[in-house]
């Protein structure tokens, strides 16, 4: 029998009185994905470390190729195959491609930098990873999902035959993702082993060859890339999946908003973006209805032109808020509907990284902190007591940077953000991207308690048991148009026909 590429035996780590690790096993085969899930906390991070040469093992074994290592630095790691890509790049965005890629082992002539023959090489490990990029491009003008191919580069340059990729489409669009996802597979198929760590389990059958769980520094259990769901959240949370979702509501109020052969006219065309073409929808007071569909259907396109974000334009046919016709296509005709946004990209478009927490949660209430055109610290203190209280955002520190944030406690600043403002309608995309289950629970027990409080919520995932056990209605979208809907808690296997188009939507 084969030996593993990657052997992990009974590994364990203390800092202090933690344990970190207790006693993890863990394997990896060459040409293999294995995806490993976990909350945070769970144990993955510190397991990556001993891994990447970062962190010493107090006990246990780690072999490569059926040989026995022990790396004293992340360098020595590096030496024997191994790299490891963070979820923050560690790319350097003033310099060009070429450099990032040879950077700490440029190539010299007679003492000089031989920008020619780095640029060249640089050119052909693009194209190995399958890149399409020219080396000279600065990676400040790239998008993020270029800088992730890149890093993917960089790590193939030192001949790595283990790539660890933690939370590589957290930052990504769903084309990006795909395109990564591509990338993936074609490494994997020319040997390389890959352990790829996400928090999004839709993504499991779509990369991954094989599942590991861990769960307070042990690995729960390992299984088949076509493993349910639930089965993967039982073994993440250690209980059912159905107790992530708070009960529904008892009864509905008046409709917040309503679409009837709704269609949206973006004024300047965009190349891939699916307009809205025949919407019809309503969503109650105290109601949460989920928008599903498969990619590129228009769901994010759906709200995003109802916010008048990105795509500037006119509604024609039937579109009302509170009962009364709504002239949206901008962001403040939506704000002044009362209408809140949550994008799906938190870290792009979201928030303002290098601002604080404090600047990020009153950005929707500057109004009643600038009384006299000034901002008054006083009031502002009081607003961000109230969201760090409301939304549980920890460290409970006003002047903490959001990008020091966990990715649930950053979306958490978002809600705050967008729901401050006291909103009748909060549209969302991709509500729990990149965020833990537990995390997740926590999104679900608040979005309930908002519908509770009177909120209508529009939500777009592209996790369909989310959206069974969150929602009163779903909504089947097709090429821009809603072609079917659903009352609560629907099969999964019905819905999931009638959005592929298998069976005939009604």
């Amino acid at each position: 029998m084969t030996a593993p590429l990657l052997q992990v035996n009974g590994v364990q780590k203390r800092y202090g009185g933690v344990h970190a690790l207790k006693g993890v096993d863990f394997d990896l085969a060459a040409g293999e994905v294995h995806v490993l899930l976990g909350e945070n906390g769970a144990g993955k991070s510190t397991l990556m470390g001993v891994l990447s040469g970062a962190v010493s093992p107090d006990e246990g074994s780690v072999a490569l190729d059926g040989r026995p290592v022990r790396f004293a630095s992340p360098r020595d790691a590096h030496a024997a195959g191994i790299a490891m890509i963070p979820q923050e790049l560690d790319l350097v965005p003033g310099l060009d491609i070429a450099a990032n890629l040879f950077l700490g082992s440029e190539i010299t002539h007679a003492g000089v930098l031989a920008h020619g023959t780095m640029r060249q090489r640089a050119q052909a490990l693009l194209k190995s990873a399958g890149v399409a990029l020219n080396a000279s491009l600065p990676v400040a003008s790239l998008r993020m999902g270029e800088r992730q191919l890149v890093a993917i580069a960089k790590a193939l340059s030192a001949q790595a035959r283990i790539l660890i990729m933690d939370e590589p489409t957290a930052a990504l669009s769903a084309v990006e993702a795909d395109h990564l996802f591509t990338v993936v597979r074609d490494l994997a198929a020319r040997g390389v082993g890959i352990v790829y760590i996400s928090h999004r389990l839709e993504e499991v059958g779509r990369i991954g060859d094989r599942v590991t769980v861990m769960r307070d520094g042990l690995v729960v259990g390992t299984a088949g890339p076509d493993a349910p769901q639930a089965a993967l959240v039982r073994m993440l949370v250690g209980r059912p999946f159905s107790d992530l979702f708070p009960p529904r509501a008892g009864t509905l109020g008046a409709p917040i908003l309503r679409l009837d052969h709704a269609r949206f006219e973006p004024r300047h065309p965009r190349p891939g973006w699916q307009a809205p073409q025949d919407v019809s929808l309503i969503v109650h007071a105290g109601e949460i209805v989920g928008l599903t569909g498969l990619m590129g259907v228009g769901r994010t396109e759906l709200l995003s032109a109802l916010h008048g974000f990105g795509a500037n334009g006119r509604w024609h046919g039937t579109v009302e808020v509170r009962g009364k016709p709504a002239s949206l296509g901008t962001i403040a005709a939506a704000r002044r509907a009362g209408i809140a946004y949550v994008t799906d990209d938190r870290r792009g478009t979201g928030l303002v990284l290098n601002h604080t927490v404090a600047q990020n949660a009153v950005m929707s209430t500057l109004r009643r902190v600038t009384p006299f055109g000034l901002v008054s610290r006083a009031l502002e203190r009081r607003e961000v007591a109230t969201a760090l209280d409301t939304y549980d955002i920890r460290p409970r520190l006003p002047d903490a940077k959001v990008v020091n944030l966990s990715g649930g406690n950053q979306q958490k600043v978002v809600f705050a953000k967008e729901l401050m403002n006291g909103p009748g309608l909060l549209l969302l995309d991709e509500p729990t991207r990149g965020v833990d289950v537990g995390a997740k629970a926590e999104i679900y027990r608040r979005l309930r308690a908002l519908a509770g409080s009177g909120l209508g919520v529009l939500v777009a995932s592209s996790e369909l048991p989310e959206l069974i056990g969150l929602c009163d209605r779903i909504v089947v979208m097709q090429a821009g148009r809603t072609v079917h809907e659903f009352g609560a808690g629907p099969a999964e296997d019905e819905v999931r026909r009638v959005s592929e188009g298998e069976v005939a939507a009604a």
